[in-house]
């Protein structure tokens, strides 16, 4: 039991690189949750209609795009909405994202070396550096390295598709 979390440890080190957005900054990129409410709206205003409320600070979320003050994130279900980008930090965190299994921590970057801890689906853990297919990651006073392709929060690319807008239902 307990939370899974990644601490200093970036998906994208494009730190010297400016682009195309409002912010200057990639897109997607990693942010986690601020606060411990956190809306979520249908439209980048609070003009919109909140769509559900977030209560976990720290989530990771992922931006998929962006204005100047509200940025279209995607979270660990798959839902799209609104939310302020004063309510966003940098991304400290990841989220097991194995379905319904445990995973291992292990004490080197590769499944070879020793089992440190297991992390409960969905928990969440700080996250650290990463390198090749692992990322480090820290929780409830254990660190160890685990598999970056079962950590929600760790992907390149989108996650998630941007809703259109024109669709018809």
């Amino acid at each position: 039991a307990g939370s899974l979390s990644l601490s200093g440890c970036k998906a994208h080190a494009d730190d010297a690189q400016s682009y195309d957005t409002p912010s200057g900054l990639a897109v997607p990129r990693w942010a986690a949750l601020r606060a411990k409410e956190v809306n979520a709206r249908i439209g980048p205003s609070t003009d919109n209609a909140v769509l559900w409320t977030y209560r976990q600070p720290g989530l990771p979320v992922q931006i998929i795009s962006e204005t100047r003050d509200w940025r279209l994130v995607c979270d660990p279900t798959g839902s799209v909405a609104w939310v302020s980008k004063t309510m966003l930090q940098a991304q400290k965190f990841v989220l097991n994202s194995s379905g319904d299994r445990k995973i291992e921590m292990h004490a080197g970057a590769n499944a070879e070396s020793p089992v440190r801890a297991y992390r409960r689906p969905r928990a969440m853990a700080a996250l650290g550096k990463c390198k090749k297919d692992w990322c480090k990651v820290s929780a409830d006073g254990q660190t160890g390295w685990a598999p970056a392709d079962l950590l929600w929060g760790t992907q390149k690319a989108p996650v998630c598709q941007r809703p259109n807008l024109f669709a018809r239902n």
